[in-house]
């Protein structure tokens, strides 16, 4: 049951949809203290957020990390813990340390639950027993079983069962084919690759607010405008009963509790075929009110769906856009006509001049930790490099 005066702790700050759901916090006037691993954050900037702390990287330091979340949590009287991101696996990772002697509400399943539909594998398995549509899919754990199965289809898509935000993938197909080459892949049992036939459609994203086991407010959305091929730059709602359907049938079957989202490809027929499971919020969040979020956390009751025809946009990431491709700029503009701001909210405008500012902050972080930016690495794998999980034993 969730506490009648919720103080929140909010984690990985930096991700557009935690400054959504921050701003819309300290819309309904809830406590909270946005945390991230470095001072230009958006989020720790934003009106939404009564205070804001600085934790060590969960990905490089994630003992030092737990023990300042636990140290917050004391120190600000927090009674729910909202993770953002893959940050998730290292608080689920020590989820016993941040619950003992503590009346907190820990809003996230346990590190098992995370992993199964995490790693990619496990979550194709899932779903084929559930009986939700899958592209077929063959694993490679070395090379010379990834050159079968790329000989599989003529046309082949291949993913990393552990990566995410477009990154770790390769097609022979389509606007990512050939940016990695099959010979510059090393797929082991520890970290294999899927391989699957490349299907066309549209990319569908959902996301879910869940209390044990039952959806409770529910997105589906389309990105007309992607960075790099790859995170969405433009959100905006659709009508999408299968998205429904999928989420409370996998929430039902692992008694979700938390944030749960996932990626469909959506093909001529209508079918969602699963695509990956991201076990925290994503970009449906924006298109829900503030209203909305706070009841499906602190007063949930019947099921909500967000109704189609609602846009937001990261318009700094739009404008890049148009500039770096002056041929998209009529398609961009036409894309974001209508559409709300997620960095820039009403009376909130410090979470979009940091959007910039943390870019510089996060470059420089790299090079601290020694990590080469110039080895094709996108805009966005220098966005959350510290707070990703690779399926890794967590100490």
């Amino acid at each position: 049951m969730a506490p009648a005066d919720p103080r929140i702790l909010v984690t990985t700050s930096r991700m557009p949809f935690a400054v959504d759901e921050i701003h819309k916090l300290g819309e309904t006037g809830r406590f909270v203290v946005a945390t991230d691993t470095f001072r230009a954050a958006p989020g720790n900037h934003s009106r939404g957020a009564s205070k804001h702390r600085i934790v060590p990287a969960p990905a490089q330091e994630p003992r030092a990390f737990v023990d300042t979340i636990a140290t917050i949590i004391d120190e600000e009287q927090i009674n729910w813990l909202l993770p953002m991101f893959e940050d998730v696996f290292y608080l689920a990772r020590h989820r016993e340390q941040l619950a003992a002697d503590r009346d907190i509400e820990l809003f996230f399943p346990d590190l098992d639950t995370l992993r199964l539909v995490h790693d990619k594998v496990s979550f194709t398995q899932l779903c084929k027993q559930l009986d939700l549509p899958v592209a077929e899919t063959i694993t490679a754990t070395d090379k010379d079983e990834l050159r079968t199965a790329l000989g599989h289809w003529d046309h082949w898509f291949a993913r990393a069962a552990f990566g995410r935000g477009g990154l770790d993938v390769a097609t022979n197909t389509g606007p990512l084919a050939g940016e990695i080459s099959p010979e510059d892949i090393e797929p082991t049992a520890e970290n294999p690759w899927l391989v699957q036939e490349f299907l066309k459609g549209v990319d569908r994203c959902s996301w879910s607010v869940v209390h044990h086991g039952e959806v409770v407010l529910h997105s589906c959305y389309e990105h007309p405008l992607a960075i790099d091929n790859r995170g969405g730059m433009i959100f905006r709602s659709v009508d999408s009963p299968e998205s429904l359907e999928t989420a409370q049938r996998i929430a039902r079957e692992l008694n979700w509790h938390g944030q749960l989202s996932f990626d469909y490809l959506m093909t001529e027929d209508g079918v969602h075929h699963m695509v990956e499971c991201n076990p925290r919020p994503t970009a449906g969040c924006t298109v829900a009110t503030a209203e909305e979020l706070d009841t499906a956390l602190f007063a949930p009751g019947e099921l909500v769906v967000v109704p189609a025809g609602r846009k937001r946009m990261i318009r700094a990431a739009v404008i890049r856009d148009a500039l770096m491709h002056p041929s998209h700029a009529r398609a961009d503009r036409d894309a974001a006509r209508g559409a709300l701001g997620v960095y820039e909210q009403r009376k909130d405008h410090l979470p979009l001049l940091y959007s910039a500012l943390s870019l510089q902050h996060v470059w420089a972080y790299r090079k601290q930790l020694g990590i080469d930016r110039d080895k094709g690495e996108t805009l966005v794998a220098t966005q959350f490099f510290d707070v990703l999980y690779d399926g890794s034993p967590i100490p």
